[in-house]
């Protein structure tokens, strides 16, 4: 069973760090949790859902827009549970799934391509100015041209994600928001987390933290991301919200290695498999379905080299230690009222270092 917050001293420079970032207005708002596999060290939050004058304090039920952690806690979580139970197979090609739709420059394209940004499919390309429908998504993403041959390099893709999305809906028959429900959402007991929250009675609008405005309204509730948006909110490389409460048992599981209450919910194998699937390009970031530390070390100089997540340009992030069981969950809506907002970036950046830094003085005392 996950325990309770430990009230300790240990972690005072992370802690001061967001508290005295949020009072200096780097971002509006900020859900921090620390923990060491199972044991929850600090638990806290920071400033309002906005600036405007209809906010109101954030606390661990916030909802935040998670974006391309998504990709973590949606797809690629999703994917390794089809994985193991013999829906998928990384090394088959996505036409087995998809059909004969697939073009002959993409047939050899497989979900293990996808899952490490290695298809050649380009970064991001804004389906709103290609297409006018959602149902001519996977055609159009399907004629994007390719950057380079799958296989041969490394190029982070969002479109790539949004592929794989629809991978695992022809191969699940069912959409991908459900799949992550059933997948990953429930059994992890994550009980506020999923795509679309306003389509739910339950969701309190007013605990949600804003990001943009789009169309002179601003966002609450509804994806940033403008290609998750077209796709209706729910799309593979963004539209999960989330709150510090079930991102802390998301990253308690990861740094348990698939364990959560003392039950398995990934095989253990699997997962330290997907992190050592690595391209064997020099200064690669990107695992199965991870962003791993690299020589060049992880977002924050001196996080362990053992460390693995993912980011999101919310300003979100869930960090992990293979090794020590260390984690980190970091909240935020660092694009409001601005995606301009480039500080916020840099403070996640050094709470990873004055994490790495607290953890040692924390391990000295056990």
């Amino acid at each position: 069973m996950m325990t309770e917050e430990k009230k300790v001293s240990f972690f005072e420079k992370s802690i001061l760090w967001i508290k005295e970032s949020v009072e200096k207005e780097v971002t509006p708002s900020v859900a921090l949790a620390i923990g060491v596999k199972d044991q929850l060290l600090v638990k806290q939050t920071f400033g309002f859902t906005s600036v405007t004058a209809e906010r109101s304090a954030v606390n661990p039920l916030t909802l935040y827009d998670m974006a391309s952690v998504s990709k973590m806690m949606s797809t690629s979580m999703s994917a390794f549970r089809m994985l193991a139970s013999g829906q998928i197979n990384l090394q088959v090609p996505i036409s087995h799934y998809l059909g004969q739709s697939v073009p002959k420059d993409k047939q050899d394209i497989t979900i293990q391509h996808l899952m490490t940004h290695t298809s050649g499919l380009p970064p991001y390309v804004m389906l709103c100015d290609k297409i006018d429908d959602a149902k001519a998504a996977l055609p159009y993403v399907l004629s994007i041209p390719l950057q380079c041959k799958p296989g041969t390099k490394t190029i982070y893709s969002c479109m790539g994600f949004i592929l794989l999305g629809m991978v695992l809906e022809a191969a699940a028959h069912q959409s991908l928001d459900i799949i992550a429900r059933e997948q990953v959402f429930a059994p992890l007991s994550m009980t506020h987390t999923g795509y679309c929250p306003l389509q739910s009675n339950q969701t309190d609008k007013s605990n949600i933290a804003f990001t943009e405005q789009r169309e002179g309204k601003w966002l609450i509730g509804e994806v940033h991301d403008e290609n998750a948006s077209f796709l209706g909110g729910v799309s593979g490389n963004a539209g999960v919200f989330s709150n510090l409460d079930d991102c802390i048992r998301f990253a308690s599981m990861l740094a348990q290695l698939g364990v959560i209450d003392g039950k398995t919910y990934l095989p253990q194998e699997l997962l330290i498999s997907a992190l050592h699937t690595v391209p064997a390009e020099k200064g690669l970031h990107y695992a199965l379905g991870f962003k791993v530390n690299t020589a060049d070390r992880f977002d924050g100089g001196l996080f362990p080299n053992t460390g693995f997540g993912h980011f999101g340009f919310t300003g979100t992030e869930i960090v992990a230690d293979a090794a020590s069981g260390l984690y980190v969950v970091l909240l935020q809506n660092r694009v409001h009222p601005t995606r301009d907002n480039t500080q916020a970036l840099q403070m996640r950046q050094t709470l990873n270092t004055l994490a790495a830094i607290d953890f040692a003085e924390y391990q000295k005392s056990q």
